[in-house]
């Protein structure tokens, strides 16, 4: 009856779960691209929608209205072979200027369509980023920043893309209370934790934050991770729980580029703080948990006063009165026959969570928040959380050339790259508004819906998951019917 039900629900789903919005047909691409990639841009003043479809020789750009009619198209001449992958861009009146970077992110390079003369520019820049490792791109408010770290430099090297298509450096000073190189390379063990003094640092690994954009829907696996990136007011907002006594957080201002500082305090029981923590910036509020083998404490604060408005905990000894689903966990592997199975009591849930990396996911649905509070177990290699992720098979990074997905431009296909990669354990809270618990049954995460849908295909290229006002896409080139299409979700 089990694999009947999974049946039904793999072929039903993609009968009503989505709507196409987009053929655009006649679209061939060389027989010498090996990795098809496409690029949706969108713009964030209009509601337009920008498709970047890169050939061996020519880059197209597709623009569409909010209502996805095509409204012009523009093929201009291409960078290098090795300028695989748009790391992010940049939208001026009529000017969408996208930035390519190479493999090893150490060369850049710049294509500028101008909707309105129908005039592209292509050129490499001259900027030099030796001895810098890049941390993340950030496409906000039709702007982009590329932010890096230096030996040479005390703090944060950040650069904006301009109008005229060359990038604006400008060095942050945040070293206090330890350097950012430190915070972005140096993450929590497990065996460290009752060794904490205020913070652990072990070995250096490569740099890692992750960008959260709350537009879509995340995925624990992404939430999980200790360093975070938001865009919003306004302001990059950099989020590390690196410390056991506090969430630390920067903020950037993105007029001026002044940076202060914040700290939203963990709770102590019996004198100490629990092992491991993590957060969670939601809207207006940050969201905290706190976990031992023996005890979980779930914190809700105003981020700006940083008043705590509720406090949840959970002991091992009793069920968790604030869940409206079983202990859940997710194995990883979609349509696996053991794909979900539950937890027998709260005292093994908190063990795993502990035993792995805690975090809180949350989506809204009208007034009701709907919290994933748990952990995550990643698959396969790779120290702290850094490994592959793997998509419909392939690895995400894949679809993109062999850029790391940590700093690839779109976050919804970071989040959704990861969704399908790691062992999850989590409960599935509801809340309204003043964050009193309800009862009711969640609603399904649009990433599950998305999988199904791209599952039901035999062979796609150049597919790519992103948001667009408000919404989650999922776009796909079939080879056979040469067209590129793109599908609406509901969230």
């Amino acid at each position: 009856m089990k694999q009947l039900f999974r049946l039904f629900l793999f072929i039903s789903l993609p009968l009503f779960a989505q709507k196409q919005v987009l053929t655009l047909n006649n679209i061939t691409y060389s027989n010498f691209i090996k990795d098809k990639t496409a690029f949706s841009l969108s713009n964030f003043e209009t509601g337009e929608l920008a498709l970047v479809i890169p050939d061996k020789r020519t880059v197209t750009a597709y623009l569409f209205n909010e209502n996805f009619e095509r409204t012009d198209s523009i093929t201009a001449e291409s960078l290098r072979i090795k300028f695989k992958d748009i790391i992010g861009y940049r939208v001026t009146n009529s000017h969408y200027t996208t930035l390519f970077t190479t493999e090893n992110k150490q060369f850049f390079g710049v294509i500028d369509f101008d909707f309105e003369t129908n005039k592209t520019k292509t050129e490499q820049l001259d900027i030099n980023l030796s001895g810098e490792e890049v941390v993340e791109a950030v496409t906000y408010d039709n702007r982009f920043f590329l932010l890096s770290i230096d030996d040479d430099v005390e703090g944060l090297i950040i650069r904006e893309l301009l109008e005229d298509g060359t990038l604006l450096k400008t060095e942050l000073n945040i070293s206090e209370p330890v350097s950012i190189k430190d915070l972005l390379t140096r993450r929590n063990k497990p065996e460290d934790v009752g060794n904490r003094k205020g913070s652990v640092f072990n070995e250096a690994l490569p740099p890692e934050i992750v960008e959260i954009d709350n537009v879509n829907p995340n995925s624990l696996e992404t939430t999980s991770k200790l360093n975070k990136l938001y865009a919003q007011d306004n302001n990059l907002i950099l989020t590390f729980d690196n410390f056991e006594a506090f969430t630390l957080v920067y903020f950037i201002n993105l007029s001026d580029f002044s940076v202060t500082q914040k700290r939203f305090p963990h709770e102590m029981i019996e004198g100490k703080y629990l092992e491991k923590s993590n957060s969670f910036l939601f809207e207006k509020n940050l969201f905290q948990i706190a976990v031992n083998n023996d005890k979980l404490i779930f914190t809700i604060s105003d981020f700006k006063s940083g008043v705590q408005l509720k406090t949840f905990r959970a002991t091992k000894e009793r069920p968790i009165n604030f869940k409206n689903t079983n202990l859940i966990q997710k194995n990883g592997m979609f349509m696996a026959e053991d794909e979900i199975r539950y937890l027998d009591d709260t005292a093994q849930f908190l063990r795993k969570i502990n035993n792995g990396s805690p975090g809180i996911a949350i989506q809204r649905n009208n007034d009701i928040y709907q919290i994933n509070i748990g952990g995550t177990q990643e698959f396969g290699s790779g120290g702290g959380g850094g490994g592959m992720m793997m998509v419909g098979g392939a690895v995400a990074g894949g679809m993109v050339g062999s850029m790391a997905v940590s700093i690839y431009f779109n976050p919804t296909f970071t989040s959704y790259g990861s969704y399908a990669n790691t062992k999850s354990i989590y409960i599935e809270s509801l809340f309204d508004s003043e964050f009193n618990h309800i009862k009711g049954y969640p609603i399904e995460n649009v990433f599950d819906k998305v999988k199904n849908y791209q599952e039901s295909f035999k062979k796609i290229d150049a597919e790519e998951v992103f948001s667009h006002n408000g919404k989650v896409y999922f776009g796909y080139y079939n080879k056979k019917s040469e067209a590129y299409n793109i599908v609406e979700f509901e969230i």
